[in-house]
Protein backbone atom coordinates (compact mmCIF):
# COMPACT_ATOMS: atom_id res chain seq x y z
CA UNK A 1 0.00 0.00 0.00
CA UNK A 2 1.11 3.62 -1.04
CA UNK A 3 1.86 5.71 1.84
CA UNK A 4 0.49 9.04 1.62
CA UNK A 5 3.74 11.27 2.70
CA UNK A 6 5.52 9.45 -0.64
CA UNK A 7 2.50 10.76 -2.96
CA UNK A 8 2.48 14.24 -1.39
CA UNK A 9 5.43 16.10 -2.94
CA UNK A 10 6.08 19.07 -5.51
CA UNK A 11 5.52 16.81 -8.30
CA UNK A 12 1.56 16.35 -7.51
CA UNK A 13 -0.42 17.58 -9.95
CA UNK A 14 -3.81 17.01 -11.34
CA UNK A 15 -2.60 16.88 -14.88
CA UNK A 16 -2.13 13.20 -13.52
CA UNK A 17 -5.61 12.57 -12.68
CA UNK A 18 -4.63 8.71 -11.80
CA UNK A 19 -2.11 10.07 -8.79
CA UNK A 20 -4.25 13.32 -8.32
CA UNK A 21 -7.35 11.26 -7.23
CA UNK A 22 -5.16 8.92 -5.37
CA UNK A 23 -3.90 11.58 -3.36
CA UNK A 24 -7.18 13.13 -2.50
CA UNK A 25 -8.68 9.76 -1.77
CA UNK A 26 -5.60 9.17 0.89
CA UNK A 27 -5.90 12.37 2.47
CA UNK A 28 -9.45 12.09 2.82
CA UNK A 29 -9.47 8.39 4.32
CA UNK A 30 -6.40 9.30 6.77
CA UNK A 31 -8.22 12.16 7.73
CA UNK A 32 -11.24 10.39 8.25
CA UNK A 33 -10.00 7.02 10.26
CA UNK A 34 -7.50 9.53 12.04
CA UNK A 35 -9.60 11.81 13.47
CA UNK A 36 -7.97 12.24 16.93
CA UNK A 37 -4.59 12.08 15.51
CA UNK A 38 -5.28 14.91 13.22
CA UNK A 39 -7.41 16.94 15.20
CA UNK A 40 -4.78 20.03 15.55
CA UNK A 41 -4.78 19.99 12.23
CA UNK A 42 -8.44 21.12 11.13
CA UNK A 43 -7.96 23.60 14.55
CA UNK A 44 -4.70 25.13 12.42
CA UNK A 45 -6.38 24.93 9.46
CA UNK A 46 -9.30 26.81 10.48
CA UNK A 47 -6.69 29.41 12.10
CA UNK A 48 -5.12 29.56 8.50
CA UNK A 49 -8.33 30.33 6.95
CA UNK A 50 -9.24 32.95 9.51
CA UNK A 51 -6.18 34.52 8.88
CA UNK A 52 -6.44 34.84 4.89
CA UNK A 53 -9.78 36.08 5.84
CA UNK A 54 -8.28 38.69 7.86
CA UNK A 55 -6.13 40.43 4.75
CA UNK A 56 -8.73 39.78 2.51
CA UNK A 57 -10.07 42.98 2.18
CA UNK A 58 -7.02 45.02 2.24
CA UNK A 59 -6.15 42.65 -1.00
CA UNK A 60 -9.54 43.50 -2.38
CA UNK A 61 -9.49 47.66 -1.99
CA UNK A 62 -6.17 47.39 -4.33
CA UNK A 63 -7.38 44.48 -6.66
CA UNK A 64 -10.31 46.53 -7.40
CA UNK A 65 -8.34 49.49 -8.20
CA UNK A 66 -5.41 47.85 -10.09
CA UNK A 67 -6.80 44.32 -11.91
CA UNK A 68 -10.36 45.59 -13.92
CA UNK A 69 -7.43 48.15 -16.02
CA UNK A 70 -5.40 45.52 -16.56
CA UNK A 71 -3.92 44.91 -20.28
CA UNK A 72 -2.24 41.62 -19.25
CA UNK A 73 -4.42 39.23 -16.95
CA UNK A 74 -2.50 37.39 -14.49
CA UNK A 75 -4.95 35.37 -13.26
CA UNK A 76 -3.65 32.38 -15.28
CA UNK A 77 -4.80 28.69 -15.18
CA UNK A 78 -1.13 27.71 -13.75
CA UNK A 79 -1.56 30.05 -11.05
CA UNK A 80 -4.87 28.25 -9.47
CA UNK A 81 -3.89 24.96 -9.39
CA UNK A 82 -3.70 23.27 -5.62
CA UNK A 83 -0.38 21.44 -4.73
CA UNK A 84 -0.14 19.27 -2.35
CA UNK A 85 0.32 21.51 0.86
CA UNK A 86 -2.96 23.41 -0.54
CA UNK A 87 -4.70 19.88 -0.71
CA UNK A 88 -3.47 18.87 3.22
CA UNK A 89 -5.24 22.03 3.76
CA UNK A 90 -8.29 21.86 2.30
CA UNK A 91 -8.55 18.53 3.16
CA UNK A 92 -8.39 19.40 6.80
CA UNK A 93 -11.23 21.90 6.55
CA UNK A 94 -13.14 18.94 5.57
CA UNK A 95 -13.82 20.50 1.83
CA UNK A 96 -12.66 19.39 -1.83
CA UNK A 97 -10.84 20.93 -4.48
CA UNK A 98 -12.70 22.25 -7.28
CA UNK A 99 -12.67 19.97 -10.67
CA UNK A 100 -10.29 21.12 -13.71
CA UNK A 101 -11.09 21.40 -17.17
CA UNK A 102 -8.67 19.26 -18.86
CA UNK A 103 -8.96 21.31 -22.30
CA UNK A 104 -7.96 24.50 -20.68
CA UNK A 105 -4.39 25.32 -21.19
CA UNK A 106 -1.97 26.46 -18.63
CA UNK A 107 -1.10 29.94 -20.20
CA UNK A 108 -5.00 30.39 -20.38
CA UNK A 109 -7.13 32.86 -18.04
CA UNK A 110 -8.13 30.88 -15.34
CA UNK A 111 -11.00 29.00 -15.57
CA UNK A 112 -12.81 30.90 -12.00
CA UNK A 113 -11.90 34.16 -13.17
CA UNK A 114 -15.63 35.82 -13.55
CA UNK A 115 -15.75 39.34 -14.84
CA UNK A 116 -16.23 39.76 -10.84
CA UNK A 117 -12.82 38.11 -9.91
CA UNK A 118 -12.14 35.22 -8.82
CA UNK A 119 -15.22 32.20 -7.94
CA UNK A 120 -13.41 30.64 -5.50
CA UNK A 121 -13.49 32.14 -2.13
CA UNK A 122 -9.81 33.71 -0.77
CA UNK A 123 -9.65 31.16 1.76
CA UNK A 124 -9.48 28.05 0.05
CA UNK A 125 -7.98 29.27 -3.38
CA UNK A 126 -4.43 28.10 -4.40
CA UNK A 127 -1.93 29.27 -2.11
CA UNK A 128 0.55 30.53 -4.93
CA UNK A 129 -2.88 31.73 -6.50
CA UNK A 130 -3.79 34.25 -3.48
CA UNK A 131 -0.20 35.52 -3.46
CA UNK A 132 0.80 36.08 -6.92
CA UNK A 133 1.15 39.86 -6.98
CA UNK A 134 2.23 41.51 -10.04
CA UNK A 135 4.45 44.38 -10.46
CA UNK A 136 1.87 46.75 -11.51
CA UNK A 137 -0.56 45.64 -8.07
CA UNK A 138 2.47 45.74 -5.93
CA UNK A 139 3.26 49.53 -6.98
CA UNK A 140 -0.24 50.57 -6.48
CA UNK A 141 0.14 48.93 -2.56
CA UNK A 142 3.26 50.53 -1.81
CA UNK A 143 2.33 53.85 -3.48
CA UNK A 144 -0.50 54.01 -0.72
CA UNK A 145 -0.69 54.66 2.74
CA UNK A 146 2.61 52.85 4.59
CA UNK A 147 0.25 51.83 8.31
CA UNK A 148 -2.44 49.36 5.70
CA UNK A 149 0.50 47.87 4.20
CA UNK A 150 2.74 47.33 6.81
CA UNK A 151 -0.04 45.52 8.47
CA UNK A 152 -0.69 44.08 5.68
CA UNK A 153 3.23 42.76 5.44
CA UNK A 154 2.67 41.57 9.20
CA UNK A 155 -0.18 39.60 8.91
CA UNK A 156 0.80 37.97 5.86
CA UNK A 157 3.77 37.04 7.62
CA UNK A 158 1.85 35.65 10.36
CA UNK A 159 -0.10 33.62 7.84
CA UNK A 160 2.84 32.07 6.04
CA UNK A 161 4.56 31.10 9.79
CA UNK A 162 0.71 29.29 10.40
CA UNK A 163 0.90 27.89 7.21
CA UNK A 164 4.33 25.96 7.68
CA UNK A 165 3.13 24.90 10.94
CA UNK A 166 0.38 23.09 9.69
CA UNK A 167 2.26 21.56 7.05
CA UNK A 168 5.40 20.50 9.34
CA UNK A 169 2.34 19.16 12.17
CA UNK A 170 1.29 17.46 9.23
CA UNK A 171 4.22 15.51 8.25
CA UNK A 172 5.40 15.64 11.83
CA UNK A 173 2.29 12.94 12.70
CA UNK A 174 3.08 11.08 9.56
CA UNK A 175 6.53 10.18 11.02
CA UNK A 176 5.93 9.98 14.77
CA UNK A 177 3.38 7.15 13.90
CA UNK A 178 4.99 5.06 11.29
CA UNK A 179 1.75 3.10 11.60
CA UNK A 180 -0.91 6.13 10.69
CA UNK A 181 -1.93 4.74 7.42
CA UNK A 182 -5.46 4.13 5.71
CA UNK A 183 -6.54 0.66 6.26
Amino acid sequence: MTRPHLILNDELTWHDRKKWNEALSRLRDLFSHHKSDLSEMGRLARGLKGQIAAVDHFIQLNTAQVCPNCQKVCCINKHGYYDYQDLIYITALGLTPPLYGESIVDTAPCQFLSEYGCAIERSIRPFRCNWHFCTDLIDFMSAGPAKPLREFNLQFKKLQALRQEMIDYFFFILSRDNNLDVP
